[in-house]
């Protein structure tokens, strides 16, 4: 414990606010800012088909959205740094994401097996299993996303020395409301043919007039709580550059969405996945690299070293799980638009409901365990997460 307590004075000890170089954080932490500048350049030039290939290219987004799911599924679970802990507390390191594979599993097997539409196409109560494995990925989505929002701010917080309950209160506040009900409510008004927003539209019947008017106060109450945390923030003397642009980036996440499909532009849309998505990937990869490579060089290695050694790890792990999953991307329910989900759960057939349903469960296990080990690798007011972690995060 007396270790713990010297690293936790030592994060909130004022410093530099970055938490790496600031060449560092803007390549990775702030990569939805410099990918939406180099998009808004580029489409000055360039056709929005061209654009969208470049930024959007499958096999890239494919590896990069891969990689970032398992590198923090392989730190807690694999990873020598977090060792000690596995074994200290099994329950957590082992029985709980066994659990949430053995889940996963169940549900893909369930859904494969007997989750069919009926003819009318209608969502109805004997479509559980389906909307129980839908619904896990998109709660868990928002979560998750609010999670790191929240744990990006936290870094930059500690980093700045913002020790006050208040501080953290604030962000924790602002994370919730953006990402636990102003996104969801911008997504389900624009995004009306996927299987998430069909259950909800289902259970919860609402008009898409309705939703749309809901999408506008939900920006609008965005913008105004956007103000209100960066007012907060310029009010300190510690205040944190790298958390005001990251309130910016939080924003745009409901602004761009909601203006892709209020101005009819393509390239607000393609932007808004930059913002979004690559952001989130990029911040996940980046810290996780820093805190590999670091315990690497902690072990003795070079930084090149440090840095090729977690490279072919994290690497080696997003190849072999993307050339096993790329032939059967279409069972990737979670995101089908068009109502094809429909077709796809048609389409199986009463021999393939094992490898099939096997399928789903990987799929869905993949995004759970991310969710989950995420959550474990960055909880800093663990004390022990903080011990191991927090020096080679910040240092």
């Amino acid at each position: 414990m007396a270790a713990a307590g010297a690293v936790e004075t030592a994060v909130a000890r004022p410093r530099a606010a970055w938490i790496g170089s600031p060449a560092w954080d803007l390549w990775w932490m702030f990569s939805g800012l410099w990918g939406g500048a180099l998009l808004l350049a580029a489409s000055a030039f360039a056709d929005v088909t061209l654009l969208e290939t470049a930024f959007l290219a499958l096999l890239v987004r494919l590896f990069v959205s891969v990689a970032h799911s398992w590198s923090t599924t392989w730190m807690v679970l694999f990873s020598p740094l977090l060792r000690r802990e596995r074994r200290a507390r099994p329950g957590r390191y082992r029985q709980v994401p066994l659990a949430l594979v053995a889940l996963s599993l169940a549900l893909g097997l369930g859904v494969a097996g007997w989750q069919r539409f009926p003819a009318d196409g209608r969502f109805g109560a004997g479509l559980w299993i389906f909307g129980l494995y839908v619904a896990l990925f998109w709660v868990g989505h928002f979560w998750h996303f609010g999670n790191q929002d929240f744990g990006v701010l936290t870094l930059y917080r500690l980093k700045a020395g913002q020790t006050r309950s208040a501080d953290r209160r604030v962000d924790k506040l602002y994370t919730m409301a953006m990402m636990f009900l102003i996104q969801p409510i911008v997504y389900l008004s624009i995004v009306r043919s996927t299987a998430f927003a069909e259950m909800v539209t289902t259970w919860l019947p609402v008009s898409a007039a309705g939703l749309w008017l809901a999408a506008r106060a939900a920006v609008a109450a965005a913008a105004l709580l956007t103000l209100g945390a960066a007012a907060f923030e310029l009010a300190k003397q510690n205040r944190s550059l790298p958390k005001l642009l990251y309130y910016g980036v939080c924003f745009l996440h409901a602004a761009l969405l909601f203006g892709a499909a209020w101005a009819d532009e393509p390239v607000l849309a393609i932007l808004y996945v930059v913002a979004y998505l690559w952001s989130h990937w990029f911040i996940a990869i980046g810290l996780v690299s820093r805190i590999n490579a670091g315990y690497y060089r902690s072990r003795g290695d070079s930084p090149a070293r440090s840095l090729l050694r977690h490279a072919a790890v994290v690497g080696s792990i997003a190849a072999a799980v993307c050339a096993l999953t790329l032939p059967w991307l279409d069972y990737g329910l979670f995101n089908t638009d068009g109502f094809r989900y429909k077709e796809i759960l048609a389409g199986i057939g009463p021999g393939q409901t094992l490898w099939v349903g096997g399928l789903l469960g990987f799929f869905l296990a993949e995004q759970l365990l991310h969710y989950y080990c995420d959550r474990c690798l960055f909880r800093f007011r663990d004390p022990d997460v903080r011990a191991r972690v927090a020096p080679l995060l910040l240092g």
